[in-house]
């Protein structure tokens, strides 16, 4: 068991990174190659692989896949039947019925996404996240083919932003929304209701609007921030006014998270300020919105940050009814590079 477990139902799956996760099971990769595990006969079932001969061999061994982040950080399935996953510099595309995935967009800035937005009409989006020190135009890419083909969608100018966090669905009010960082001024929480024609900044400024994840209710967003300068915390916009109160403090910078229905869960990365000096990546969640409590805890493991920050790390397609959260642990202690389930 890992440090400061609080559930008494924590199920732990060795050497595979979940990716997806339904009723019956979840979809993992070990390297670049994916399997099926099912929960009720305990087996696995091959996938497919993704299609890049360098990053594959680099992510077999430990050392390397650390330092180069040679990994599948997220896999996303389409109406079509079509699998969606980002990878080490590229977006991947498998057909329905096929086991190899095919890279479609070529990253040329920076390592990958950090996320796809996929809008109920099957258009797919996502924005450009790359270090940006001299600050250059940034980029928003669309596909209307299911990731066949992309073209740039929307710029930030020059000088704009650093780079782009996250593109999130918001099914209540059928807008995009649109988180940006890292200084002050470059921090943006905007939405787009025309597929990028036009852009709503709704917040711009301090670091109380860097966030990377956005949680939506029919009354009020949730994001908690992503900052190595301030005490980050959890924050409501409350949708009639754009109000935003502080609900919670938290332990670290919030970067990964998801949300399923009403359930929603992040957690705290082991990024070491002067400010966050934790060392340990926290997993918050809430079944309502309003009301988060902490319900796990992993240590940051040996390794200097080099080979990456100690995170808990979260499938994008959770969608699962049972009533619980599957995550994965990167450079932590006993739960790094395994995936784990707790049932609520």
């Amino acid at each position: 068991m890992a440090e400061g477990m609080t559930m008494h139902n924590l199920e732990v799956y060795k050497n595979v990174k979940v990716l997806e996760v339904k009723d019956d099971f979840f979809i993992g990769v070990k390297g670049y190659r994916l399997y099926k595990f099912y929960f009720d006969k305990n087996t696995y079932e091959y996938v497919g692989r993704i299609n890049d001969g360098k990053y594959a061999l680099f992510a077999c061994y430990f050392l390397t896949r650390r330092f180069l982040r040679a990994e599948v950080t997220n896999l996303y399935g389409l109406p079509s039947g079509d699998y969606i996953a980002i990878a080490k510099k590229g977006v991947f595309l498998c057909k329905k019925g096929e086991q190899v995935f095919r890279k479609t967009f070529n990253v040329l800035r920076g390592s990958r996404p950090m996320n796809l937005c996929i809008t109920p009409d099957s258009n797919i989006y996502f924005g450009e996240y790359f270090a940006n020190v001299e600050k250059r135009a940034v980029n928003i890419y669309h596909s209307s083919d299911n990731g066949k083909t992309w073209n740039i969608v929307y710029t930030f100018k020059e000088g704009t932003i650093n780079h782009i966090h996250g593109l999130f669905w918001d099914s209540y009010t059928n807008c995009i929304w649109v988180t940006t960082g890292d200084l002050d001024n470059e921090c943006i929480i905007a939405n787009t209701q025309d597929g990028f024609k036009t852009l709503n900044i709704i917040f711009r400024g301090g670091q109380n609007y860097r966030a990377t994840n956005l949680f939506f209710y029919k009354d009020f967003i949730i994001y908690a921030t992503d900052s190595q300068y301030i005490i980050n915390s959890i924050y409501k916009i409350n949708r009639k006014d754009f109000q935003v109160d502080t609900l919670y403090h938290i332990q670290g910078s919030a970067i990964k998270g998801g949300q399923n229905g009403n359930l929603a869960y992040f957690s705290t990365t082991v990024e070491p300020s002067k400010i966050n000096r934790d060392k340990y990546s926290h997993l918050w969640m809430t079944q309502d919105g309003l009301t988060w409590r902490e319900i796990y805890k992993a240590k940051k493991d040996w390794l200097p940050a080099i080979f990456q920050f100690g995170s808990i790390e979260f499938p994008k397609n959770l969608t699962n009814k049972g009533g619980l959260i599957m995550f994965s642990g990167r450079a932590l202690t006993k739960i790094g590079n395994n995936s784990c389930k707790i049932v609520l």
